[in-house]
């Protein structure tokens, strides 16, 4: 075997050392820090806002923005979704842009929470078919709650606000009514037993 070939056998592995040494990635830890207000944030307050969004509409088509203390309380309550996900922005966050990111988000979320300020400035439906409308309301959310049960709590707000609408009328559609009370029934059950089966799952 001639000289020439002894040096390449000897030299052949130092090329392929280089190779492997440039095809390796170093091992990065996964960091999660920031993502857990990213993730409450598009789907805890943007299902919320959806959900919002459908109530806003109930409410101003069965004529309970009359009541300018109706639609405070509305926005009031609204806005405590966003107020925690401004906490936990604050709380849980990897950089600047992250926590812009993640504000701008909550302000168009607040800014649709707003809207009942506004809506109770234009000229408001008859209350009419107000009873019909907060109850098929209800049970329109009830069935998402099937689906979604965090959303039952949504379907028991509208099973009172519908019974409370009956009060003013207790004459008047007695089908709505006794929709109401099966809505609530319905809701409380399904409510209860989502939380029954959290709490179990965390005491596990």
């Amino acid at each position: 075997m001639s000289s020439f070939t002894c040096c390449f056998w000897r030299l052949s592995p130092l090329p392929a050392s280089i190779g492997l040494s440039l095809l390796t990635t170093p091992a990065m830890a996964f960091d999660s820090s920031g993502g857990t207000a990213s993730l409450f944030i598009i789907v805890g307050l943007g299902g919320f806002t959806l959900i919002n969004a459908l109530m806003q509409g109930l409410f101003f088509f069965a004529g309970q923005y009359r009541n300018p203390l109706f639609a405070k309380r509305h926005v009031l309550a609204a806005l405590i979704v966003p107020l925690l996900a401004f906490a936990l922005t604050i709380y849980d966050h990897r950089a600047w842009s992250d926590f812009a990111l993640n504000l701008g988000m909550i302000i168009v979320g607040v800014g649709l929470i707003l809207l009942p300020l506004q809506l109770r400035q234009l000229n408001q439906p008859s209350k009419q078919h107000t009873n019909w409308l907060l109850s098929l309301g209800a049970l329109f959310v009830l069935g998402i709650s099937y689906l979604l049960p965090p959303c039952a709590l949504f379907a028991i707000i509208l099973g009172h606000i519908a019974l409370a609408s009956h009060a003013e009328a207790p004459t008047k559609a007695l089908g709505a009514k006794l929709l109401s009370y099966l809505v609530l029934v319905a809701s409380y059950g399904l409510f209860g037993y989502w939380l029954y089966q959290l709490l179990s799952k965390l005491g596990a």
